[in-house]
């Protein structure tokens, strides 16, 4: 599942030992809010099991993100509970900033990134650009 909102800040950090085979662990609780007429908040929690992930999460505090994260719930003594684990996150850049940043890299002469090619231009002995355009001197089948 994957919400957008406002990441408002760390709730909290736990860390320990895992008792079954030594190695340290940290997990960090951080409040979403969605925004809309009735804002709406979600606590959930980031396993540090990745390198950098919390320090990933931190970066992002202040700024609008998409949170990629799983839901389950557990039963303790007859009781239901609800975790909420986040495995990623995004900064979200909506339509109107990806144009402006379109934009702004034309101006200041690169190459928009959307649709370009990480691949240099093939080129013949001479230098000059090799195109196919739709002749029949490829090997494909089809």
């Amino acid at each position: 599942m994957e919400v957008t909102g406002i990441l408002v800040k760390q709730t909290a950090i736990r860390e320990g030992v895992s008792k079954s085979n030594g190695n340290p662990w940290k997990i960090g609780e951080y409040l979403l809010e969605v925004p809309g007429q009735y804002p709406r908040h979600i606590n959930f929690r980031v396993s540090d099991g990745q390198v950098g992930r919390l320090a990933r999460f931190d970066s992002l505090i202040g700024k609008t993100v998409t949170v990629s994260f799983d839901i389950d719930a557990h039963e303790y003594e007859g009781r239901w509970f609800n975790e909420i684990n986040a495995w990623g996150i995004m900064e979200y850049i909506n339509q109107t900033q990806r144009a402006a940043n379109m934009v702004a890299a034309q101006n200041a002469g690169a190459a928009p990134q959307t649709g370009t090619s990480p691949f240099p231009p093939q080129v013949d002995a001479n230098g000059n650009p090799i195109t196919n355009q739709g002749g029949n001197d490829d090997d494909l089948p089809f």
